[in-house]
This record gives structure tokens, sequence and C-alpha cells, in this order.
């Protein structure tokens, strides 16, 4: 197995730093898992112990003491090698290959990368939009953009933004069938429920520490987040969705929150990536630009109190 000797003498002489793998995986943007790796595999390849490590702490041995200094002398080589052609080779270029579900790419990542492109014109992007979750390395892409509570182990992942969950209906549909007033009320009105979601009909709602899981039913189920707005605007039942999926609809009244004193679950707006200490300015670039866009307070925020019955 082919080992990149300069890439672990980086994860290495960070650990040092540190003083520990998690603070070096945190400054490098690798997962610890990966620092762990990159120092086990430098120690297999110069077949000498550099770290000894305990429960509490971590501590260079003699030989990992004078490997620390050289390998910093030769970063401190590599960098200014680096800068001396970096005015070249800095600017985002390439092509740029992203993946992103349907519902958040065609309504918020579209006109991101319209905004970004015109800024980056070096930059070509290739963006697939599916609800399914690809393997990034497998199937050739430089990052994924995702809506999850949290992203699993083995990949690195920055938060772009928060999506809240939100209860609402339409007007029409709440003059007809009353308002819910606590979470059990929904058992007897019609719910619209989102397909790619590991338990559809079971909503949760908190407040003051209790959890109430609800078991909804209705007459529509879907992996889309348009027909399950759309068909709630037209008063077909109550929906919980993301706030970016229908803060527009709230906005302009064509659905209104309901149950908005009890808390609902958070996710977070993701951009995945696969371990990789060295990334490409585009991609770098490119979520650096989505942070700026879209965060810490996202256009398709729903204020507390706002739109509400």
């Amino acid at each position: 197995m082919s080992v990149d000797i300069v890439a672990c003498m980086r994860v290495f002489t960070a650990v040092v730093e540190a003083g520990s793998f998690a603070g070096a995986a945190d400054k490098l943007d690798l997962s610890r898992g990966m620092a762990t790796r990159y120092v086990a595999q430098l120690e297999e390849h110069l077949g000498v112990r550099l770290l000894n490590r305990t429960t509490r702490k971590l501590s260079l041995t003699e030989a990992g003491n004078d490997y620390n200094q050289r390998a910093n002398q030769v970063l401190i080589m590599i960098a200014e090698a680096e800068n001396s052609v970096a005015r070249g080779v800095s600017v985002p270029r390439g092509i740029l290959r992203v993946s992103s579900s349907n519902a958040f790419g065609a309504r918020h990542l579209g006109s991101a990368i319209t905004e970004y492109l015109q800024q980056y014109p070096g930059v070509q992007v290739d963006v697939t939009l599916n609800d399914r979750v690809v393997d990034l390395i497998e199937e050739g892409f430089d990052l994924a953009i995702r809506v999850a509570s949290r992203i699993d182990d083995g990949l690195v992942a920055r938060k772009l933004a928060r999506a809240r969950l939100v209860a609402s209906a339409s007007p029409g549909y709440l003059k007809k069938y009353g308002v819910p007033r606590v979470p059990e009320d929904l058992v007897q009105h019609h719910c619209l429920t989102y397909a790619y979601v590991s338990s559809p009909n079971e909503w949760r709602f908190r407040r003051n520490g209790v959890e109430r899981r609800i078991v909804v039913s209705g007459g529509l189920r879907a992996n889309s987040g348009d027909i399950l707005r759309n068909a709630a605007a037209e008063d077909l039942g109550v929906t919980l969705q993301p706030d970016f999926q229908i803060f527009e609809a709230l906005r302009e009244g064509k659905l209104v929150r309901i149950l908005s004193d009890w808390e609902t679950d958070e996710l977070g707006v993701f951009a995945v990536y696969p371990n990789r200490k060295f990334l490409p300015p585009k991609v770098r670039n490119f979520i650096d630009f989505l942070v700026k866009r879209f965060g810490p307070h996202p256009y398709w925020d729903i204020q507390k109190g706002a739109s509400d019955t």
C-alpha cells in the first residue's frame, strides 16, 4: 500500500501541536479515525513508534521528537515552494461535481450556483439532484449538500445553515376541520407524510423536556416536498416539512403555521465531502461561498409567532 508521506507528516505534526488526535482532526478537517490512520501508516512506514498513547495523553518518543523537528522543516520548505506558485493555482477552476436532494437543490442550490458561477467563471458545475445518499468517492462527486439531523461517520461535514420542521395547513383546511391545539389533536386530522424518513407516520413534538410521539395518518404520502406543500395549500391536510420548503407559502398566507409553541426536530444543511486533507480550491471556495450565502440566519427562517394560528 502506497503511503502519502507529506500528508502523514502534516497530520503527525498537527497531532503533536494539538496534543490530541481530536484536536488535529478538527484543525485539518478530518475525521478522528482518519487522523489516527495517517499516523499509524507513518509509524508502519518508518518502522518505529513516534507517539506513546495512553487514555489520558499523548507523548513523543525519542524517535518521534526527532522526526517532528525534521518534518516541520520539510513542511516549511514545501509551503515556501507552494507559495511561490500559489497566485497561479489558488483561483477556483475546473469541473465541480455536486450532489443534492431534489427539494433543497431545486429550490435553493440552483440559484446559489448561478450566483457562484457569475463570480467564478473558471469553474464548471455539474450538479445531480436525487433523494438517495450517493457514495461520493465511488460516484466521483466532489461534495454533496445534505439535509439531516446528523452525518454518518467517515465523512467530513461543514454546516451551512439550520432548518426547522414546521407543522402547517391552509386557512381553508383549518376553517373546515379546526385548528390543532396540542399534538394529540393531529390524530383526528388528515396528515400528509414524507416518504423518505425512517418513520413517516410518526411526528415528534417536545415542550418543557417532554416528548410526544404522534402516529398520524392521511390520504397522501410522497417522496416530494413540493407535492406535499402544494397539496396542503389546496386544503388537503396538515404537513410537517422543513421551513426551507414552505417558507414562501407561509409568508404568502397559503399555509399557516400550527402548534408553534411546541418544539420540532431541527435539521442541518451540510456540505459533505470525503475525508481529504487537501481540498481543491474549487471545493473549498464553493463551500465558503455557501456558508456566507445561507448561514447563520438563512432567508427561509420562520420566526416563532410569524404566520401562526
